[in-house]
């Protein structure tokens, strides 16, 4: 994983499902909203800190530090305690987050202070992961003049600005990234991220084949397009042109009508035959997790909800990156505790221990840990 490049950009911009935020500009106006905002600003904090490892090896800001990570990883409590009465991403996503930041904790608080740069680093990703997930209007508007403060660089403004859901300008930013030369391998990653990112904006968050199909028909004039996305950008292309026949409105439609067009697109891109990311399918996940997503946000107790989790999980894993390695099997295992022997909670088990199993397997064979046993040993007990 790369250093810490940017820990402001974090989720906790959030604010509840559905519950309009004061145009008076950043000011929270409920509980939730207020333990997010005190999470943002210990982001704030820990950035110049985090960006520099020698200071996080003074002695006298040791207590100061710990207090931010205790404040990041007490997002889980920001969010209702019954699973059912929300949107399930958010719930699978805010418990990975806490989990991962008590584990910054833990190794900050013995002594481990060289990964916990690149461990915010991954709190970051899935910061753009939980707030990519479908349309929602810019959180927090006092956030400008922090931008201008923390002197960015392009590809992390452009992060900062989709994490606190300032689409619009996020957009600009990844597009003026996307037009420069890529002129070195380096380039060529950081375009290929500004490129998936760029993507997942407006397919996922702003439910536009047009300005999609504009977009990736621009880059099949590119000279300097890693080579490894022009195979990817003809398949997306193409599901691309069939979006815009299909005239779907995912704002006007209802809840099972979203379900329902989200299963077909997990299925038509075999999500339940792969256990790895296929990225000649990306348009397709990403709508179909939005759809989902939008669907279990208008209607959190839809009878298919359980199904709903399936393909998530299914999206999800299609859709990771490395950094977001847990996120599937959190839907998978949310499946499977709610709704213990079924055979849909065994159908769950499948793809969660055959994920599971996959991940901790290389040359040397499979090395389960201890604690993902016990985990397997009580969910097959659930499903069965």
């Amino acid at each position: 994983m790369t250093p810490l490049l940017l820990a402001a950009s974090l989720c906790f911009a959030a604010p509840d499902a559905g519950v309009p935020v004061r145009a008076d500009a950043g000011v929270a106006t409920t509980p939730t909203q207020a333990m997010m905002r005190g999470a943002l600003e210990a982001l704030f904090q820990l950035e110049p800190l985090a960006a520099n490892p020698d200071k996080l090896k003074d002695p006298a800001l040791a207590d100061d530090i710990n207090r931010r990570l205790d404040a990041l990883a007490s997002l889980k409590h920001a969010f209702p305690a019954d699973a059912k009465a929300q949107e399930p991403a958010t719930a699978a996503l805010s418990g990975l987050f806490s989990q991962y930041a008590n584990e910054t904790r833990r190794r900050f608080t013995f002594g481990d202070r060289e990964t916990v740069p690149a461990r915010v680093r991954t709190l970051v990703s899935l910061c753009f992961t939980c707030h990519s997930r479908e349309r929602a209007s810019a959180d927090y508007q006092d956030l400008d003049k922090r931008l201008e403060a923390m002197k960015l660089g392009p590809f992390e403004k452009a992060q900062y600005l989709a994490a606190t859901r300032q689409f619009d300008k996020a957009v600009d930013a990844y597009g003026a990234l996307i037009a420069q030369p890529a002129k070195d391998e380096k380039a060529l990653l950081v375009q290929a991220r500004a490129i998936k990112d760029l993507l997942t904006i407006l397919v996922r968050v702003k439910d536009d084949p047009k300005a999609t199909e504009v977009f990736l028909e621009g880059l099949t004039k590119r000279d300097d397009l890693a080579p490894f996305l022009r195979r990817p950008v003809t398949a997306w292309r193409k599901d691309v042109t069939a979006w815009r026949k299909e005239s779907f409105d995912a704002q006007r439609a209802s809840a099972k009508d979203l379900f329902n067009r989200g299963k077909v697109l997990v299925l038509k891109a075999s999500g339940p035959r792969s256990y790895l990311p296929d990225e000649t399918y990306e348009v397709a996940y990403l709508r179909a997790s939005a759809y989902l997503n939008l669907a279990l946000g208008k209607d959190p107790k839809l009878p298919q909800r359980g199904e709903a989790l399936f393909l998530l999980g299914l999206c999800a894993g299609a859709l990771k990156s490395p950094l977001l390695w847990d996120v599937d099997l959190l839907f998978f295992e949310a499946c499977i505790r709610e709704n213990p022997k079924s055979a849909l909670a065994r159908q769950c088990f499948t793809q969660l221990s055959d994920r599971l199993y996959f991940g901790y397997t290389g040359s040397s064979g499979t090395h389960l840990p201890d604690d993902e046993l016990e985990r397997l040993a009580t969910l097959r007990a659930l499903a069965e």
